[in-house]
């Protein structure tokens, strides 16, 4: 039973949401007890746009294990798919009471808040999301896996997860940017340039830093000649006050 479970996670982490539900839907067959299992059909069937569908399978998967923090989570990128924000939001704080460590789900929320026009709570969120985030970049790392087909098998899916997590400081950072929030954003890309440096150095974010820091009068430093790969962008330098000038005493009249 749990090789077929494992089988439809490997479908749903490559994006393969029509076979991955369907091996969720073979897993129900003779367990139809089995809340995981409700919980990634529904947000596969969420991911094909079949939302009532989607619905009624992370509700069952409530209904068997209200305590599953991954239903919720599910249920929450279920409803940001139709851009359900408040309603996206509630799901995500449900997701975060039940699992506080988990640094996606405070970001999701942040999105969702923002999304919903709560700024304050949005911005506290990711305040959330970027503590978990330094707390974990001290962890010490665990001893590689040796090879073999299931260790292959859990690297692939561990390459997929490290991937979906970077897109998701990405995503933090481009947001923390656009509420001003710059050391926020630089400190949450460089946690996505660690994970995945490549998918980090293209996206939007160094652009749209260089635009920012001209547009305060502190242009970034291009890269020199002959800079190999993409590479985290320099700190802008801050700009210290000037103390003010004394002006001289106005000579006296009469």
């Amino acid at each position: 039973m749990s090789q077929r479970f494992d089988i439809g996670v490997h479908y749903f982490l490559k994006g393969e949401y029509d076979r991955a539900a369907r091996a969720f839907q073979d897993v129900l067959l003779d367990e139809p007890q089995h809340p995981r299992a409700w919980s990634y059909l529904g947000i596969c069937t969420a991911h094909l746009g079949r939302a009532a569908e989607a619905e009624r399978a992370l509700s069952k998967a409530l209904e068997l294990a209200p305590q599953n923090g991954e239903a919720w989570f599910h249920l929450g990128v279920a409803r940001s798919l139709r851009s359900e924000w408040p309603e996206a939001a509630s799901a995500y704080r449900h997701a975060v009471a039940l699992a506080p460590e988990d640094m996606v789900a405070w970001h999701r929320l942040g999105v969702a808040l923002a999304e919903s026009g709560d700024a304050d709570a949005a911005g506290a969120a990711f305040e959330r999301a970027l503590v978990l985030s330094r707390e974990t970049s001290t962890a010490p790392l665990e001893e590689p896996a040796r090879s073999g087909p299931d260790r292959d098998h859990l690297s692939e899916v561990g390459e997929k997860e490290g991937a979906r997590e970077a897109q998701s400081w990405i995503d933090l950072a481009l947001s923390l940017l656009s509420l001003g929030e710059e050391e926020e954003a630089m400190a949450a890309y460089d946690r996505a340039f660690t994970l995945d440096p490549d998918r980090a150095g293209r996206s939007l974010f160094r652009p749209m830093l260089r635009l920012v820091t001209a547009a305060a009068g502190n242009p970034l430093e291009d890269e020199g000649p002959g800079d190999e790969g993409p590479t985290p962008p320099r700190r802008p330098p801050r700009r210290t006050p000037e103390p003010p000038q004394e002006r001289p005493p106005r000579p006296e009249v009469g």
